[in-house]
């Protein structure tokens, strides 16, 4: 028994350390992916606009990336680190995340954009190839967006337990419904992306972004069609994230939803 310990223990450090390599390896597989996804959608909108001459669209682009890429860096450094920082750090960093998240499913919004070509708005060929576009990119913020909440999912779940994390998980969906309504409906004061308000703009000017969203939401009853508008994004969101998991899920009919 004497001889076994000491074998348990090292058995024990190779698995945390194997799983911990694990973790990093399908975190990199992740960030690899939306990297390539994110090339070819942006090669498409190119060729797009150098064959159109004109470049409405380019907006997608920058909601691409100011919204979506800087929520998967800060899941993956969370992911990569939350171990070794300290609970103030690891709060901050979520909280930056929660902040930028419903940037991602924001740009299912994107597709109201779809006929909208200068050049030619009559021309069927053009609108077909300009929504599949929008979708392409759109669905692919999506993706980037639900792969660092199942990140921070996991993150949670190994250090404060499945309940906890489910909870969490919904309040910032809960949060994102807002997010959602101010970079849909709110003007921003910053000329960057489409010139609608980014949830993260709290940090710049906070007093007057609260201000300016607690006017647009009370008294509810003068503000049904804003919440009616928040609760579609909410289940549109809620229905995707089924559809993700259950596809992922496939291969095992039991955790079929």
């Amino acid at each position: 028994m004497h001889h076994c310990e000491p074998l348990i223990i090292r058995t024990c450090k190779h698995e945390s350390m194997t799983t911990t390599t694990n973790s990093t390896v399908r975190s990199y597989s992740y960030l690899r992916v939306a990297i390539v996804l994110t090339i070819v959608n942006l090669a498409i909108l190119v060729i797009r606009n150098l064959y159109m001459g004109e470049h409405v669209f380019y907006f997608l682009a920058s909601n691409l990336f100011i919204g979506s890429f800087p929520t998967i860096i800060i899941a993956w450094l969370i992911d990569m680190y939350y171990k070794k920082m300290g609970k103030f750090l690891f709060w901050f960093a979520v909280t930056l995340w929660v902040l930028f998240y419903p940037n991602a499913p924001y740009m299912i919004s994107d597709l109201i954009h779809n006929a909208q070509s200068p050049s030619d708005p009559t021309d069927k060929d053009i609108i077909v190839y300009d929504t599949l576009i929008i979708f392409s990119i759109a669905m692919l913020s999506v993706f980037i967006g639900f792969l660092s909440l199942k990140v921070i999912f996991r993150v949670f779940i190994e250090k404060y337990g499945k309940r906890f994390a489910r909870a969490f998980i919904g309040f910032t969906l809960i949060l994102s419904c807002l997010g959602f309504y101010m970079g849909r409906e709110l003007k921003s004061d910053l000329n960057i992306g489409n010139k609608y308000m980014y949830s993260w703009e709290i940090f710049l000017d906070p007093v007057k972004i609260i201000k300016n969203t607690w006017h647009s939401l009370w008294p509810i009853q003068d503000h049904i069609p804003v919440y009616l508008l928040m609760i579609l994004f909410g289940a549109v969101q809620y229905m995707l994230l089924i559809m993700f998991k259950d596809v992922n899920d496939v291969e095992d009919i039991t955790n079929i939803s």
